[in-house]
């Protein structure tokens, strides 16, 4: 029987907590020109996340579906801003809790369990809400920008980094390569960018903004697929880890042949409510 969303992540926490080290930041980086290692492209990643929120110690902020926390740790780290993480996976909040206490920032994050579908949030509380390669479990995107909108501050920005398809029509195996990811990612299908521009739009957000990162992307998916492969040639049961790992990294391969063929993209995205 196929495990729901929040069990696949909760069987995947130690995973995410030893992928990026002290980072936490299960994502793909971002690679540009003066980019040398790991760290820095997944630094870079969060840095574009929040391009243009202007952040800061007077800033409240809203990490829509957090995993372990990464993301909001290290936006706390550097900001300085204030950050609420949402996950639908409940082991996930006392991991995530821990890990921001040992940082320091305890007193800046704070995570609650909830579904990001039904915000359990006041109107106007955030001066940004962020979906880092979360926006793609939203079943219902426009119901869920709606709410995005709803619980922003005028003047607020929605901002994401999400996987989606780029509107080319799909082979048979470019397919099976979309079925495996959304398998291994327990998501629905991803989405073409147009529809999402659309129901943006139609959220009521205006100065929408996107931006193709498909390039930047594509050498941190090309290395976690590579370092996978190598570790099952090397190993064939792939150091004993446990079938969610297994099915999230054959998902991950399935995506870096679609980027690589150009039906998958990879993009920043971002609207803002009327101020």
């Amino acid at each position: 029987m196929e495990t729901t969303v929040a069990e696949h992540y909760a069987d995947l926490t130690e995973r995410m907590e030893r992928f990026a080290g002290d980072l936490l930041a299960c994502h793909f980086g971002l690679w540009g020109p003066d980019t040398t290692t790991d760290r820095e492209s997944l630094l870079r990643a969060n840095r574009t996340l929040v391009a243009g929120c202007d952040l800061g110690p007077d800033r409240h902020v809203l990490d829509a579906g957090c995993g372990v926390g990464g993301t909001a740790i290290t936006l706390a780290e550097t900001c300085g801003v204030r950050v609420t993480g949402l996950t639908i996976c409940e082991p996930h909040i006392a991991v995530a809790t821990q890990h921001a206490e040992e940082r320091g920032v305890g007193h800046l994050v704070a995570f609650r369990y909830g579904d990001f579908m039904d915000l359990p949030f006041p109107d106007a509380s955030f001066d940004a809400v962020l979906n880092h390669e979360s926006f793609c479990y939203a079943e219902d995107k426009l119901a869920y920008l709606r709410g995005a909108y709803r619980v922003l501050k005028p003047g607020g920005r929605w901002q994401a980094l999400e996987g989606l398809l780029s509107g080319a029509p799909l082979s048979e195996e470019q397919e099976a390569n979309h079925a495996t990811a959304q398998l291994g990612w327990r998501m629905p299908p991803l989405e073409p960018l147009g529809d999402v521009l659309a129901a943006v739009e139609k959220a009521g957000f205006v100065d929408i903004r996107e931006q193709d990162l498909s390039a930047e992307a594509a050498p941190a998916t090309k290395r976690l697929r590579d370092g996978w492969l190598l570790l099952t040639l090397v190993n064939p049961r792939a150091g004993g880890v446990n079938q969610a790992s297994r099915e999230f990294m054959e998902a991950t391969i399935g995506y870096d042949e679609g980027l690589r063929e150009g039906v998958f993209t990879y993009h920043f995205l971002s609207g803002a409510r009327p101020g």
